[in-house]
């Protein structure tokens, strides 16, 4: 069977094998950032644990900040991802918030295809360094970046086109939101917490904003 343009084909065993390299890096390397601290450990201590050489990881990695805000782009892919697996039914908005239940569900029940503890030690390390905070600025403004293309093919348009960006930026907003005002307290949070306060933030946008936008009267 073809492969679908929304279902890309699994990658061969060669990807499959820088995955998993790839992955061993961003794990050892939040173990000691978070542990250590992100100034006092090197390049060459997470090349060490993670058993590759130096050269490996800059070959994966342009800089130590990349490897610890790399969860933050692996958040954003996973999403894309679960984003091509919705069935179209006229609100991308809904689709997009399907599409983060369903990655969810995938990380608290199998640790998959990204793990939560990743994306809470990337927090914590960027609250506390203000070298990788200043990094994550971009990071966490553009997560979503990778749903782009895919929303823009849903809608038969371009991923610079005002109503992908505009259902982005929502989406991006209602999670922050939702985060911030239902669980400010980083080191409580679990994948459980962030879905119900996700699901509170979208429930209220759409309560506030959705519903009566598409009711009202122009004077």
């Amino acid at each position: 069977m073809l492969d679908s343009p929304l279902r890309p084909a699994q990658p061969g065993l060669r990807e499959r094998k820088k995955l998993q390299t790839r992955r061993r890096i961003v794990e050892v390397a939040l173990e000691l950032c978070d542990a250590n601290g992100f100034e006092a450990t090197t390049v060459e201590q997470i090349a060490e644990a993670a058993d590759v050489s130096p050269r490996t990881v800059n070959r994966y990695f342009e800089s130590k900040e990349d490897i610890v805000v790399a969860p933050i782009e692996d958040w954003g892919n996973a999403l894309a991802e679960q984003l091509r697996r919705q069935p179209v039914i006229g609100n991308e908005l809904q689709s997009l918030f399907d599409a983060y239940l369903a990655m969810m569900d995938s990380v608290i029940t199998n640790d998959e295809p990204i793990s939560f503890r990743w994306f809470e030690q990337t927090h914590r390390i960027i609250r506390v360094s203000p070298t990788v905070r200043a990094h994550s600025l971009e990071f966490v403004d553009n997560k979503l970046r990778a749903t782009g293309p895919v929303l823009a093919e849903r809608l038969g348009t371009t991923p610079d086109a005002m109503q992908v960006r505009m259902i982005s930026g929502i989406f991006n907003a209602i999670c922050r939101t939702g985060l911030e005002c239902e669980l400010d307290d980083v080191d409580k949070r679990t994948a459980e917490l962030a879905v119900t306060a996700v699901t509170t933030a979208y429930e209220e946008f759409v309560r506030t904003c959705a519903v009566p936008c598409a009711g009202a009267r122009r004077e």
